[in-house]
C-alpha cells in the first residue's frame, strides 16, 4: 500500500522517464528516500529517490542545487548517479541506483579495503582539480579571498544558525569567536569540495559511485580531509586516516599542514552543530529523530578534540558513571518494556521501536548519574561566572554573555570546561558508546 506522496513520486516518474513504476520501496533510515524500480520497453530500470530532510538545518536548502551539482560532476567524469529529474511535489531527486553496498567490513579483505578507500581519496583528487567556473555558474558561491576561504562553510552556516537560535549556546558562541580569531592564513587555493565526505559505495573491490552532495561548495581542499576524520568514526573508510592524507599528498604533489588540518576538523564538526542547534532548542516545532541527538554528541566531541589539538590540550574520555538509581528508575523500566511490546509491521516500525529503546535506555541512565554530572559542571561553571544560577537556561546565558567577552587568555580553560561537560554527558549516553568513540579523534601522522 502506497501512501499519497508515493503514488505521486511515482506518477512523476512514469510522466518524466516513460515505462511504469512497479516498485517502490521506502528506504530505512531516518531520512526520507525510496527504491524503486521502472519498467520500460522490456527493461528494468533501477533509481533511487532521494527526499527531502524536511528540517531547517541545511545551510543551502534545495535539493535542485544537489541535483545541479551531480549533473556537473557526471559531466566532468566523476562517479555520481545520472540524474533524471527533481520532483516537486514530494521533494525530491530521482537518480539512477547505484549498485553497491558502503560497509567495507563486506571487503574481500584489509587489501581490498585499502584500495576501496584509496580510490575514494583519487576521486576526491580529481574533485579538487574541476575547474570550479562551471560550478560558479550554476549558482555555486567562490571566496573572495584566503580568509573566506577558509571558513566558506562556517559563514555559509552563519545565517542557519542565527535564523535558528532559540536559546544561548555557550560552546558555540566560544568556538565560532576562537575559529574567526585563528583561522589559517595563506591558504588561497579554491576547489571544489564534496564536504560531507566519506560517502561512496563499492562492488567488488572498486568504487562504483559517490553520493550526498548537498553540502558541497568551493572552498579550501583541505576540509575535505579534515571531513574524512569524522566520517570514520561512525564509519569506517578502509584505511587510516593518516595514510589517507599520505596517500592524498602522493597524489597531488601538495603538502598538507597539520595544524591546519586540526583547524578544519574543528570547523567542519562545528557545523553540524550549529545547525542542530536550532532544531535542538525548539523540539515542539520539529519532527526530531534520536540520530538528531546522536549527531550533536558525536560533532561536538569532535569538535572539542580538534580544537584542543590546535591548541595542545589534553583531553580524556570521562570514566562511566556509577549511579544509584535514579528515583524514576521504575518509569524507565516500564517505559521500556512498554516500547518493546510496540507493533512492527515494517522495516520502518522496527526501526522506530529500536530507536525508542535506546531513547528510554539513555533517558534511566541520565536520571540516574545527571546530578553527579550536572555537579561537576556547576563547580566547574562558577570559576568563571560565580555564582551558578538554579535554571540551566539562565546559567547557560550568564556563560554566553562571558564567553562572549572573554579574551583569548581564558581559550585553554574555558575548552577545558566545555570538554568535562561533554565527556560526562558521553559518559552517560551508554547505549551509543560505539557509535561515540570515534569521535575521541585518532592523532593524523604525516
Amino acid at each position: 500500500m502506497h501512501t499519497p506522496e508515493e503514488i505521486l513520486l511515482g506518477h512523476y516518474i512514469e510522466s518524466q522517464m516513460g515505462g511504469r513504476v512497479t516498485s517502490l520501496v521506502r528506504q530505512t533510515r531516518w531520512r526520507k528516500a525510496w527504491f524503486a524500480e521502472l519498467e520500460r520497453d522490456g527493461t528494468v530500470v533501477p533509481l533511487y529517490i532521494r527526499g527531502d530532510k524536511q528540517l531547517d538545518a541545511e545551510p543551502f536548502p534545495g535539493l535542485a542545487r544537489e541535483a545541479a551539482i551531480l549533473r556537473q560532476l557526471e559531466a566532468d567524469g566523476i562517479l555520481v548517479p545520472h540524474i533524471h529529474g527533481v520532483c516537486p511535489d514530494p521533494l525530491a531527486i530521482v537518480m539512477d541506483r547505484t549498485p553497491g553496498v558502503r560497509d567495507v567490513a563486506q571487503a574481500a579483505d584489509d587489501a581490498q579495503r585499502q584500495s576501496i578507500a584509496e580510490q575514494y581519496v583519487a576521486q576526491l583528487a580529481r574533485m579538487h582539480a574541476l575547474d570550479t567556473a562551471p560550478f560558479v555558474a550554476a549558482g555555486i558561491g567562490l571566496p573572495a579571498d584566503a580568509r573566506s576561504n577558509v571558513l566558506a562553510y562556517l559563514d555559509a552556516n552563519l545565517p542557519l544558525y542565527a535564523r535558528g537560535k532559540r536559546k544561548p549556546q555557550p560552546f558555540v558562541e566560544f568556538a565560532m569567536r576562537w575559529m574567526r580569531r585563528n583561522a589559517p592564513t595563506g591558504r588561497t587555493r579554491s576547489s571544489f569540495i564534496h564536504c560531507d565526505v566519506g560517502q561512496f559505495l563499492f562492488v567488488d573491490g572498486k568504487i562504483t559511485g559517490l553520493y550526498d552532495f548537498e553540502a558541497s561548495h568551493i572552498g579550501d581542499p583541505l576540509a575535505d580531509l579534515a571531513s574524512l576524520r569524522t566520517r570514520d568514526g561512525f564509519e569506517p573508510l578502509g584505511a587510516d586516516v593518516s595514510h589517507l592524507v599520505r596517500y592524498y599528498q602522493q597524489l597531488t604533489g601538495e603538502a598538507v599542514d597539520p595544524w591546519a588540518l586540526s583547524f578544519h576538523t574543528a570547523c567542519f564538526s562545528l557545523t553540524s552543530v550549529m545547525a542542530l542547534s536550532g532544531p535542538l532548542s525548539e523540539p515542539g516545532a520539529h519532527r526530531l529523530e534520536l540520530e538528531y541527538l546522536v549527531w550533536d554528541l558525536m560533532t561536538r566531541r569532535a569538535t572539542v578534540w580538534a580544537m584542543a589539538e590546535c591548541m595542545d590540550v589534553q583531553i580524556a574520555p570521562s570514566p562511566p558513571f556509577l549511579p544509584q538509581p535514579g528515583r524514576q528508575a521504575l518509569l524507565f523500566n516500564v517505559l521500556g518494556q512498554a516500547v518493546a511490546r510496540g507493533p512492527i509491521a515494517t522495516d520502518m516500525d522496527r526501526h522506530h521501536r529500536d530507536s525508542a529503546a535506546t531513547l528510554a535506555q539513555w533517558a534511566g541512565l541520565v536520571d540516574a548519574a545527571g546530578p553527579q554530572a550536572a555537579q561537576r559542571e556547576r563547580d566547574s561553571l562558577a570559576r568563571f561566572i560565580g555564582p551558578v544560577p538554579a535554571s540551566w537556561d539562565a546559567a547557560d546565558a550568564a556563560f554566553e554573555q562571558f564567553v562572549q567577552q572573554a579574551g583569548p587568555e581564558h581559550d585553554q580553560a574555558l575548552l577545558r570546561h566545555f570538554a568535562l561537560q561533554l565527556e560526562d554527558q558521553i559518559a552517560m549516553a551508554q547505549p551509543l558508546h560505539a557509535r561515540l568513540a570515534g569521535y575521541a579523534l585518532k592523532p593524523v601522522v604525516l
